[in-house]
């Protein structure tokens, strides 16, 4: 699943769920087949993945074991300023919404609606339309 050449981006994607991840990592491969594909199962591991390379692009999922997707968020972006995070959660509120903002992530994506938004979310990152993606906080 990865094709790992140089200039190719770097995902990261960040969920307790070995199921998810694969899943969440097959749907990216599938629509963006340049990303290079790493995984980790908590913030700690993601760190490690962060410091050790350059990462892209993190879907860090909101509930974490440890520390919390929004702590992990702020965390990754302290590393890495000019990594995009996309926030990825079961509860899809206001105040979950409200909370990735703060933390920096650039979107937020519920797993409910995954299927439609995760792709799209992805693609307005990497082409820079802030603006398309921002209804994603609404």
């Amino acid at each position: 699943m990865n094709n790992d050449s140089p200039q190719n981006p770097v995902a990261l994607v960040v969920d307790d769920h070995d199921a998810v991840r694969l899943a969440l990592c097959e749907r990216i491969h599938a629509s963006f087949g340049q990303f290079q594909l790493r995984q980790a199962g908590t913030v700690d591991e993601a760190l490690r993945i962060v410091e050790a390379e350059k990462v892209d692009l993190v879907l860090m999922d909101f509930r974490l074991p440890g520390t919390d997707g929004v702590h992990g968020t702020r965390m990754v972006l302290e590393r890495s300023p000019h990594t995009s995070v996309v926030m990825v959660s079961g509860y899809d509120d206001s105040s979950h919404r409200s909370a990735a903002r703060k933390a920096g992530a650039r979107a937020f994506v519920s797993k409910r609606a995954i299927s439609r938004e995760l792709i799209p979310a992805i693609m307005s990152l990497m082409i820079g339309q802030e603006g398309r993606e921002s209804a994603k906080w609404a």
